[in-house]
């Protein structure tokens, strides 16, 4: 055994002494230039622990400890600087990203508040404002992730968090131009899909605009062919023709999400609303039941499911859901009847008149001043023959909207009806 271990340490000694020769011949900034950070540590680390080596090597040697993800060494290291020469632009300016990457953004700004004094260049604007952001300065975030971006756009954090700030701000084309710039910059993740996705949803941008495309081979909808989203197949004499949408959707993003993360429910929610704007309901209802699954009880759920119930013309469902939503809370007196109110005009557009005005009813009983609820009851009551109804809604609507621009028309309208009523005594 002891053979052995004499044997692994001579060859470790026989690969390893002549690297570190090489790396002494050559010096640690052109070690350190061609990447070879562990050389940089076998080659300084010696020397820093005997005190022997000077500002610049001791920076050299943080970087490659910080290169080697050994975070707590390069700030004992950039320490040691800083008590010599606490004016010195690079310890602070690393300081401070290395603290505001932990988390810990308040110590970090002032490291990163010096160092800028410093030395004002876009690594240290750039940590400034994800410091910033971090403490939710907004404004002060923004002003400085700019600079940053003026300077060098090869960075795609500086546009990431522009981006987030933007959707914090509710500027969804805002969001989604800096979005796409970090994406351009070379940025992949399926929190920057979700976050374009987020974008997308705020400009309503469910899905992107409805081209025919050739496809070469057969496609399914949702599939992804070219940067297209497949919305299904057209049926004709040319063969493998498709409705496709391009990329710039809640639906494409969601599929971007749900591929690089298969059980994020977020993906499901931004694929339902995707698929309920292209009116695929089938699709919809699969991504709203797997959201289901894990989801319940929120807000943005509910609203699917009475956005699915409107699309299929389920009422008596829609009713069940509007009216548990709003006992559970999750929806005011005022979206309820706006629910009711939009339900009972697919049922007046579709003949259902009676129908339409039990809806409508509902939706007056959670807002009787709404003016549209109003005048659709005054409307239907007045088509289907119920003067006397239809009068006293005529009435409301004079007393409560004087300044209508259409007032000497509902006055006229009320004048006729009081009329008919008189005369028919």
């Amino acid at each position: 055994m002891q053979l052995k271990y004499l044997m692994l340490t001579s060859v470790f000694l026989s690969l390893s002494l002549p690297l570190l020769a090489e790396a002494r011949e050559k010096g640690p900034v052109e070690v350190y230039a061609r990447g070879d950070y562990a050389s940089v540590v076998r080659l300084l680390e010696p020397k820093y622990l005997a005190e022997k080596t000077n500002i610049q090597e001791r920076i050299i040697l943080a970087r490659a400890y910080l290169h080697l993800e050994r975070a707590d060494d390069t700030l004992a290291v950039l320490k040691t600087v800083l008590n010599i020469d606490r004016e010195n632009p690079e310890a602070n300016s690393l300081t401070g990203r290395i603290l505001n990457e932990q988390g810990k953004h308040k110590e970090a700004l002032e490291y990163l508040k010096q160092a800028w004094r410093l030395k004002r260049d876009s690594a240290t604007a750039s940590a400034l404002g994800a410091c910033y952001y971090g403490l939710g300065e907004f404004t002060k975030a923004k002003v400085y992730l700019e600079k940053a971006l003026s300077e060098d756009i090869r960075d795609p954090r500086n546009s990431f968090i522009l981006g987030k700030i933007c959707l914090e701000r509710g500027f969804g084309a805002l969001a989604e131009k800096n979005l796409l710039k970090a994406e351009e910059a070379g940025m992949a993740s399926s929190e920057l899909y979700l976050l374009l996705g987020r974008a997308y949803l705020l400009q309503r941008k469910y899905v992107g605009p409805i081209l025919v495309r050739h496809l070469s081979e057969p496609a399914k909808a949702g599939d992804i062919v070219d940067d297209y989203v497949v919305l299904g197949s057209i049926e004709g004499v040319f063969s493998n023709q498709y409705r496709v949408c391009t990329r710039h959707c809640v639906l494409y993003e969601g599929y971007r999400v749900l591929e690089a993360e298969p059980n994020n429910i977020d993906a499901q929610y931004l694929l339902a609303r995707g698929w309920l704007a292209a009116g695929n309901k089938d699709l919809a209802a699969g991504n709203l039941s797997s959201l289901l699954e894990q989801e319940k009880g929120t807000l943005r759920v509910a609203e699917l499911q009475i956005q699915l119930h409107l699309a299929r013309r389920e009422y008596g469902s829609l009713q069940r859901t509007l009216e548990a939503a709003k006992e559970a809370g999750l929806f005011d007196a005022q979206r309820t009847a706006e629910f009711y109110y939009q339900a009972a005009m697919m049922l007046r557009v579709a003949g259902n008149r009676k129908e339409a005005m039990r809806l409508l009813s509902k939706a007056e009983s959670y807002a009787p001043t709404s003016a549209p609820i109003l005048r659709s009851l005054a409307g239907l009551h007045l088509g289907l023959g119920h003067r006397s109804e239809a009068r006293g809604y005529y009435a409301r609507l004079v007393e409560l909207f004087p300044d209508a621009a259409d007032i000497d028309e509902l006055r006229n309208r009320l004048r006729v009806l009081q009329e008919q009523t008189r005369t028919e005594r």
